[in-house]
């Protein structure tokens, strides 16, 4: 591969360890060209590691761009670029080159010229207008892609790639961790605990946050040193600050870092506390050096660190947070050494040098393959459904359909009809359109080879008509614009209306390509409606093939709740509906039975949040006995590890049923609708009970039994293997609309 980098070549720090690091390693395997817009120490040591590199700077930016168009035009397969610079300059010859023009996304390009009026309007301004001109981006951090694509920027032409450091490099300090302390005027007896950070002394970094930190633990921590590494702008703001509050004597400024290994050889606790941040070098060469971090929770830190595990995270500019980790570790030496070695096994093993170009390579492969394909239909898919509502369930469906259109075409461009389309386009990489908004609905379907329609309920009549009427709507201008229509892994009624039943029988038999149903009362209704000429079959439904989150994030999230993992809990998944106010007391006695005859704790989990946590909190105030209510808001693989724990699920909420059953554990249905009612049967489970019926009695009466099934494990296992292998005809099916042969036939 032929790819060429542009760099202002003014860059210091990370990105200069980014961009250098990274064309070396490249080089080795490819034919790499870096091209610097100045001359000095940034192009000098590029080509002192034996990197190619061509310098443009002619005084004349009309001359600039001539030079760096007539070599982009020398046969290169990409460009690269980093840095304001770099990307105006890539986004003036932009119409001249054939090639895709990617730029890495080292920092949030709002706040580069933060403090700079000047600056923020002219370069900073520039940049902004350049970014929105390039093929493709590379976010530094998951972070930064998110920022991205809250911005507007298209998600399938966002890439991610975390900085990786040599981790076999063995640092060389050029002298010793004494020297250097007693060079700065800091004791270096046993007990000194030193803490570092090296940064520009830029208002984005929030130094003064670490200041008013120490200030705080001055008299418990007396033998606490702070060493601060770097220059700029607020280095008189700092040094007013330290004397202010009495810290000249443990708060030193050593000015610029050249040297890190004998920076990072002096600390034992390395500090970051900026408001923005990539995935700094800065702190992967403190991890190599084995020291311990305290970092603000910002860009890619979080996922480097795992808080209380390997290192704390704080919320930028809590003081009392960052005191706080300070103070424990200044007292509890044998920690910070646990967590750094364990910091470093991982960064090793997840953030390596190798990796990082492993990871570049494959992105430039995408970039390359996705300018081939971007006009080709056949990769463009369509999804509705009842997305961007909050509600746990649905939102599994619609990871379950993603996962699966990318698993038989990685290569898929998605657009998802939703309610709340920039949320969506943030949780799932994918485009997105507000559900009702039918210009756009019409313009994404007429571009698209396939629309997915559901999965869950649509064709229904039991909420409302209107509801039915839009998504045979849908199903017509899908048909219109000439898509491939599938129904998928969806449930089917109920439609009460004998005119709504003939109107949707019509369009489903005339417009559906294909229909796979979650259960065999769905099928059943489909036939009974008349529908027959669609390819049908039973599947199941597509959240079955989601697995639940690690066993540590689930143990991380039940310690933020307050809930004891070792305890066996009844867990209640209810929703608002007609007549709920004369039910609580019913669910609140069967689950003071549960916790008095078999010791369950109770726990509350609000499926669709906003709706749920009301329900769940008026049954918590019905309860006599202790009992949870999950408060935070979690994605669908916490929510089913959560649900994976329990002892019993007693549900409204199908998905929490579904999710439960895919996990083995006993549910009981409370049958609202009768999708419950479906799924309850599919699973071969008569403790089921429609809600206007349900009572305290027949709820007991089904805790008994399922406390005592002592078949039900292996029953509920079988069941379970069944309904994931049926869940593959989802797949099965939709592997047929992106087999070219057959659409030919």
């Amino acid at each position: 591969m032929k790819i060429i980098h542009l760099i202002g070549g003014g860059d210091v720090g990370g990105a200069k360890t980014h961009v250098l690091s990274l064309v070396s390693k490249l080089s080795e395997t490819n034919d790499v060209l870096l091209v610097s817009f100045r001359d000095g120490e940034f192009a000098d040591d590029a080509k002192a590691m034996g990197i190619k590199t061509h310098i443009i700077h002619n005084g004349n930016p009309l001359k600039d761009m001539k030079e760096l168009r007539k070599l982009i035009c020398d046969g290169f397969d990409i460009v690269h670029c980093h840095g304001a610079k770099a990307n105006v300059m890539a986004m003036s010859i932009k119409r001249h080159v054939k090639v895709p023009i990617i730029t890495t996304v080292h920092s949030d390009y709002r706040l580069d010229y933060m403090g700079n009026f000047v600056k923020k309007f002219t370069n900073g301004l520039l940049n902004t207008i350049a970014l929105r001109a390039l093929d493709g981006y590379v976010g530094v951090t998951d972070n930064f892609a998110d920022m991205l694509i809250d911005r507007g920027f298209d998600p399938y032409s966002i890439r991610v790639i975390y900085n990786g450091l040599d981790f076999d490099y063995i640092p060389k300090p050029k002298c010793s961790r004494e020297e250097f302390l007693k060079n700065l005027g800091i004791p270096c007896d046993d007990d000194a605990i030193v803490c570092g950070i090296a940064a520009r002394l830029h208002p984005v970094k929030d130094i003064a946050t670490i200041v008013r930190a120490f200030a705080k633990i001055r008299e418990a921590c007396p033998k606490l040193y702070l060493i601060i590494g770097g220059d700029g702008e607020q280095k008189e703001f700092l040094t007013k600050l330290v004397a202010e509050n009495n810290l000249s004597d443990r708060i030193i400024f050593a000015g610029w870092v050249s040297d890190m290994d004998t920076f990072l050889n002096a600390i034992d606790i390395n500090l970051l506390s900026s408001l923005s941040e990539s995935f700094p070098y800065s702190v992967l060469e403190a991890v190599r050096s084995k020291c311990t971090m305290v970092v603000s929770a910002v860009g890619g830190m979080p996922v480097l660190i795992d808080h209380g595990e390997n290192g704390f995270l704080f919320t930028p500019q809590a003081v009392d947070e960052l005191s706080s980790h300070l103070e424990y570790l200044y007292k509890n030496p044998d920690v910070r050494r646990d967590m750094s070695e364990k910091l470093l096994e991982k960064a090793g093993r997840l953030y390596s040098i190798n990796k990082m170009v492993k990871d570049q390579i494959g992105i430039y492969e995408s970039f390359l393959e996705a300018a081939e394909k971007s006009k080709d239909s056949h990769n463009k898919v369509v999804v509705c459904g009842s997305y961007g509502r909050g509600n746990a369930g649905d939102d599994a469906i619609l990871k379950a359909v993603i996962q699966e259109v990318y698993e038989v075409n990685p290569t898929a461009q998605i657009c998802v009809m939703s309610k709340k389309p920039k949320q969506t386009r943030r949780r799932y990489r994918v485009r997105s359109i507000y559900t009702f908004n039918v210009i756009k609905m019409f313009s994404a379907m007429r571009k698209s080879h396939l629309y997915i329609n559901g999965g869950g309920s649509l064709i229904q009549d039991s909420t409302s008509s209107r509801s039915l009427y839009f998504y045979l709507m849908t199903l017509r201008v899908a048909h219109m614009c000439g898509c491939k229509i599938m129904m998928y892994g969806c449930g089917i009624g109920p439609v009460r209306k004998n005119r709504n039943k003939k109107r949707a029988a019509k369009v489903v038999d005339k417009k559906v390509d294909c229909i796979t149903l979650r259960d065999p009362d769905s099928l059943r209704e489909l036939r009974e409606m008349g529908v027959s000429k669609p390819d049908m079959c039973l599947a199941a439904d597509p959240t079955l093939g989601i697995n639940p989150a690690s066993e540590q994030r689930i143990l991380n999230v039940f310690q933020k709740e307050g809930i004891t993992p070792d305890d066996n809990y009844l867990c209640l998944a209810m929703r608002n509906w007609d007549g709920i106010d004369e039910k609580i007391p019913e669910f609140a006695k069967a689950a003071e039975y549960a916790s008095e005859k078999y010791g369950l704790k109770i726990l509350l989990i609000p499926m669709e949040h906003k709706r749920d946590l009301p329900i769940a909190e008026k049954i918590r105030e019905a309860l006599s006995v202790p009992t949870t209510v999950i408060q935070g808001e979690y994605d669908v693989h916490t929510v089913i590890g959560i649900l994976s724990r329990m002892r019993i699920i007693m549900a409204m909420r199908l998905h929490a049923l579904v999710f439960g059953a895919g996990q083995g554990v006993s549910t009981i249905g409370i049958a609202y609708d009768h999708k419950v009612t479906g799924f309850m049967n599919y699973i071969g489970r008569e403790m089921c009970t429609p809600y206007d019926e349900c009572s305290a009695e027949i709820l007991m009466n089904f805790i008994d039994k399922t406390m005592s099934d002592t078949e039900y494990s292996e029953n509920m296992h079988r069941t379970c293997m069944q309904m994931r292998e049926n869940e593959k005809e989802n797949v099965a099916h939709l592997r047929k609309f992106f087999n070219r042969e057959v659409d030919k036939k």
